[in-house]
């Protein structure tokens, strides 16, 4: 049976077709639950932070900016991948006409793409800053939408075979359903499995060589100190030192890209599962319940940037507590966490 509230087709038995529509009630009350919570949290944090960001539009330094759409990326996410999920399970059926399931289908899967691209850019972005600081200062602090419109754009262009994949079918009790279909038994294995490395293990592979790189420049550059890091590369060519407040920008970066791993592993490795192993447990409440992790991500990654930006945390209590953010309103003239340069002398980028 093909899993409507899967982003990605899940077969059992037949790729084409489902065998039958039984659901555990039990099991879907659960999910529910689970999904309403998620979709509340991923909406209402992440429209928190989106808004606090626009309360800074004149002061956003390009750190702020991949925030912004990666905030965007996973309200794409609650939007198209949890609330379709959440209606499904409570109507039990696909309530829609075939044009709607298909662009349901596709946002999904735009969500899913962008989350990762978008990582994938900030990630690049950090790296340029802190080991090539001279190219990354030649391009200037405007060049990080080239990144942002390069991941977004990629995202849409990738996604567009869920138009066709997936259309709306009857089932054989009379019901319809939004179902994906496969002109070849092996196409599941190869669709699945390709999203996976598009999604997944490309952008995770090329994210860790970026972050080990990074790590090790600023290790390089605390443990020489200013004046040795200078001597020790051209200044032309080689990273300059690093601050402290431009280390912990790393770290929030490395943060998101861990949380990221740690929700989505268990969607994709389940996904892999189902479709190359014949007998695996698909409607089983461990099967269902690590496929609903990877949403959890949408969740979360709000709140890393709030720990993380002082700038974003001051806005924040701006918008719930202003009179106490009034008496502490000056040091959200400076975010000790973004606008931090990488010092030739002086401050060269934000």
């Amino acid at each position: 049976m093909l899993n409507a509230s899967s982003t990605l087709p899940v077969p059992t038995s037949n790729t084409s077709l489902p065998l039958s529509d039984d659901r555990d009630d039990a099991l879907a009350q659960v999910e529910i639950a689970i999904l309403a919570s998620i979709f509340l949290l991923a909406t209402l944090s992440n429209g928190l932070v989106l808004g606090a960001l626009f309360r800074r539009t004149r002061r956003a330094s390009p750190m702020h900016r991949f925030i912004c759409h990666l905030c965007l990326a996973d309200l794409t996410v609650a939007l198209f991948q949890v609330l379709p999920q959440l209606i499904w399970d409570i109507t039990d059926r696909f309530q829609g006409p075939d044009v709607l399931c298909r662009a349901i289908k596709y946002l999904q899967v735009v969500g899913m793409f962008a989350s990762s691209y978008v990582i994938v850019a900030m990630t690049y972005d950090r790296h340029r800053a802190i080991c090539r600081p001279m190219l990354a200062f030649r391009k200037g602090p405007a060049s990080w939408h080239r990144l942002v419109v390069a991941a977004w754009t990629t995202s849409f262009l990738l996604s567009l075979p869920q138009l066709f994949i997936f259309s709306k079918t009857k089932l054989p009790s009379g019901a319809h359903e939004c179902w994906a279909h496969f002109a070849e038994p092996w196409g599941i294995r190869a669709y699945v499995t390709w999203v996976t490395l598009m999604v997944f293990v490309f952008p995770t592979l090329f994210i860790a060589t970026c972050q080990a790189m990074i790590f090790r420049e600023v290790h390089r550059s605390l443990r020489l100190g200013p004046e040795g890091a200078l001597r020790g590369r051209d200044s032309q060519q080689g990273p300059s030192p690093i601050s402290g407040a431009v280390s912990k920008t790393a770290k929030m970066t490395l943060a998101i890209v861990l949380i990221y791993v740690f929700c989505w592993a268990p969607f994709f490795l389940v996904q892999l599962w189902s479709v190359w192993d014949p007998q695996a447990p698909l409607n089983g409440p461990a099967f269902t319940l690590l496929m609903l992790l990877a949403s959890l991500n949408s969740c979360t990654n709000p709140w890393v940037y709030a720990t993380f930006s002082s700038s974003i945390s001051g806005e924040l209590r701006q918008i719930f507590c202003p009179r106490l953010a009034r008496q502490q309103i000056s040091s959200l003239h400076e975010d000790s966490t973004f606008t931090a340069s990488f010092s030739l002398g002086r401050d060269a980028l934000s």
